[in-house]
């Protein structure tokens, strides 16, 4: 698999992607107009993987996520939206920039946080069931972790129902 990886992604993004075994290959920064030349260089039949954040903590800028997808889409690519620093601001929800834009299901995978704006620790990986599971199944940070402190388990989100 080639991972195309946006130019302002985060550091930790970033590190992830670095230490799996395969390739890594930048893309123009929110540009989906240029994003596609990496994408058309590539065999449509080789997996590809565009990763992107919703909300970059640098600068505040917002993603184009449709039309980043569109592009993706376009040459048989899945898509890794990050939306840590969007959960829990945008969205009727809060569930980020894609529920407010109304297009959560177009990536194949979301990635949020919830220390950041619900101040708790843990996070989430919302896609297919397969992906979760395969997830579920194959990652190490996910198997050895994969148990949350009482304190944290017996909270409840004022958004939930009681």
């Amino acid at each position: 698999m080639v991972v195309l990886s946006d130019a302002l992604n985060h550091a930790s993004m970033i590190a992830g992607i670095r230490q799996q075994p395969r390739r890594e290959a930048g893309l123009p920064p929110q540009r989906p107009r240029r994003s596609g030349a990496p994408l058309a260089a590539l065999p449509i039949e080789r997996p590809k993987l565009v990763c992107f954040e919703s909300v970059y903590s640098m600068d505040g800028d917002v993603a184009p996520i449709a039309a980043l997808c569109d592009v993706a889409e376009r040459y048989g690519a899945m898509i890794f939206l990050d939306e840590v620093h969007a959960v829990g601001l945008y969205g009727p929800r809060g569930g980020g920039i894609a529920e407010r834009d109304g297009i959560p299901e177009r990536p194949t995978v979301i990635r949020g946080r919830s220390a950041k704006a619900f101040g708790v620790m843990g996070g989430y990986v919302a896609g297919s069931a397969a992906l979760v599971d395969f997830l579920r199944s194959h990652a190490p940070g996910f198997i050895f972790t994969t148990s949350l402190p009482p304190a944290l388990a017996a909270v409840r989100s004022p958004r939930c129902a009681t």
